[in-house]
């Protein structure tokens, strides 16, 4: 390619794999942190408080009277108290910071992918005179799905959730539902745009592939946001939609992996260095979750020995 493609360079820095793991490791033990330390503090608080029959209905603690003379109480719960802050904090930046992530990687990689769509319509019509502007055609929906999410939004989100708690609730089923449609919607887009370049360069005698190993599912959002908003199982449904949230990406830049790894063959460019065990191992994984046949994964298996 005369001019390169910089945004095959680029994959590395825009498509950032995020670990659920790590995120809810994180967020459990500093939730457990609050907890210990608030019951920690409301026990010691209760031994100090003296027994008078129909004021404490409790039976009363056998160091309360002990520590009802201990100079150091004061300072302890100082201690705590600053302690139980210091570690809220601490766990409400952990799940900003990871809801920025999510949120920034969604808008610089789906930027990413238009420019690499007009380089890749410029590389075609250089070096194989084919015409892509046939391709465009106006889709509202993709327009939405793909319209840059303002940072200024997302700010309105975190002060919204700490002032206004059920509009900063109901801003993130906004996001969430932007981060779950968005990623379907742009794929699908994309899926049918390499179609159609393997196709032409096919006629060229150029083998590419843009069948992916794992597509991305489309949620029911509508059940999403009813579960969201059911107390009590909301709680549950929080966590299954956060780990959706981070699944959704990853698996789609796996994807871009297999379409790109391609591109930089073809046109001879060197990229973000990419295993070629991982297509493989994502084959496998499918064929073992009985997502496709074993004739299907010799097929497959083969073609990617091929390349």
């Amino acid at each position: 390619m005369a001019r390169g493609i910089p945004e095959l360079k680029q994959r590395r820095q825009t498509d950032r794999r995020l670990s659920f793991g790590v995120y809810l490791i994180i967020m459990v033990i500093l939730a457990a942190l609050v907890m210990v330390i608030s019951v920690t503090v409301g026990i010691f608080w209760a031994a100090r408080i003296p027994h008078r029959p129909g004021f404490f209905p409790y039976p009363q603690f056998p160091f309360g009277s002990q520590l009802s003379s201990y100079s150091w109480f004061p300072f302890a719960l100082a201690g705590w108290m600053i302690g139980l802050i210091g570690i809220t904090v601490a766990l409400s930046i952990v799940y900003w910071w990871y809801q920025w992530q999510l949120y920034k990687r969604r808008n610089e990689h789906i930027e990413r992918v238009k420019r690499l769509k007009l380089r890749l319509g410029r590389w075609l019509k250089e070096e194989y005179e084919v015409d892509t502007n046939d391709w465009t055609r106006s889709d509202t929906h993709l327009s939405i799905r793909e319209q840059h999410r303002s940072t200024g939004f997302f700010v309105l989100w975190v002060v919204f959730s700490y002032l206004f708690g059920i509009v900063g609730f109901v801003l993130t089923l906004v996001v969430w539902y932007w981060l779950t449609l968005d990623y379907y919607v742009h794929e699908q887009a994309e899926l049918e745009f390499f179609r159609r370049i393997s196709q032409k360069l096919e006629e060229k005698g150029v083998s590419f592939h843009p069948e992916i190993l794992e597509p991305l599912h489309p949620r029911n959002m509508v059940l999403y946001i009813i579960l969201m908003i059911i107390p009590g199982v909301n709680l549950v449904w929080n966590i299954w939609w956060s780990y959706v949230l981070f699944h959704d990406g990853n698996v789609h830049f796996n994807t871009h992996e297999h379409w790109e790894s391609q591109l930089e063959r073809i046109a001879g460019q060197a990229g973000p260095s990419v295993s070629p065990e991982l297509p493989l191992e994502i084959l496998k994984e499918r064929y073992v979750r009985g997502e496709i046949s074993k004739e299907d994964f010799e097929r497959m298996k083969g073609e990617l020995s091929e390349e």
